[in-house]
């Protein structure tokens, strides 16, 4: 029942997360800033170019059992997580290259996910039975959110808050479960080297972005590297019956949601005092 509880809760979280962006946007301004070529570039290269590469060297440096190599290779193609619009705002980032952002991130991992997955894991897995889950309940949802937004702005808005609560219901339907059903997994990957792996990680792929960022305003900077330091845990978990034999992948990726909530939090605020000294300098 708790298993039932939790695919419910995953599903409803990515679907009213990605739906809820979506309700916020018409295409033309989640298209915009896509059209700044640094922008799209930085963001393009560090999401499917340095997060894979990193996750790679990292797990040659520091070698752990595959579900969980699995697990981390698969955050490693899921960037931005569905609270990354709470740390951007933190870090006042500029929300419209966030919309972007998130756009490009849900057709990305779409497209790069079902290609990354079978060459990372060395695994013969069919690219459709990894995109269709991230089909269904990623970029369908968002698209959808944007065309009511379009069609019916004030139907948007009546429905915004009403997604939000659902979502907000949906996350607790979905981490309750995971804490107890892989709890004491969780703490038995305290033993291995799973949870060092992904801290390395983490720090190596924002740091990195950061840097890549420095032609950017800071405003958008901040979008971009907070983008990479959350992972999207609804498009990591949509694949992984496909990729890891056992429970430990959905260990690592439910380890990978509090990591990269407590860093992105520590993050954002930095780059919040960052941008106000910033302003009153």
């Amino acid at each position: 029942m708790l298993e039932i509880v939790m695919q419910i809760g995953v599903l409803l979280f990515m679907i009213g997360s990605l739906a809820g962006v979506g309700l916020r946007v018409t295409p033309s301004e989640a298209f915009l800033p896509l059209k700044d070529v640094r922008f799209l570039l930085v963001s393009i290269v560090s999401s499917w170019v340095v997060c894979p590469l990193v996750a790679v060297l990292v797990l040659r440096i520091l070698p752990i059992a595959q579900p969980y190599a699995a697990g981390l290779l698969l955050l490693s193609l899921a960037p931005c997580a569905p609270f990354a619009p709470a740390m951007v705002r933190i870090a006042k980032g500029d929300e419209s290259y966030l919309a972007a952002f998130m756009v490009l991130s849900a057709v990305g991992t779409v497209v790069f996910m079902p290609i990354g997955v079978p060459m990372l894991l060395g695994l013969q897995v069919s690219p459709w039975r990894i995109a269709r889950p991230l089909l269904l309940f990623v970029l369908i949802p968002l698209l959808a959110g944007m065309a009511i937004n379009t069609r019916d702005p004030r139907a948007a808005a009546w429905l915004r808050p009403k997604l939000e609560k659902l979502t907000a219901i949906a996350s607790l339907a979905m981490f309750v479960p995971i804490v107890h059903l892989f709890g004491p997994g969780i703490i038995e990957a305290i033993g291995t080297r799973a949870i060092a792996a992904q801290v390395i990680f983490l720090f190596v792929v924002t740091g990195l972005t950061y840097l890549l960022g420095l032609s950017l305003r800071d405003s958008q900077r901040s979008v971009v590297t907070l983008g990479i330091a959350t992972r999207n845990l609804g498009a990591a978990l949509a694949p992984i019956a496909a990729v890891a034999a056992d429970e430990r992948g959905v260990v690592m990726i439910a380890i990978g949601a509090l990591t990269t909530l407590i860093w992105s939090a520590v993050l954002a605020r930095r780059l919040g005092h960052q941008q106000r000294s910033v302003v009153h300098g």
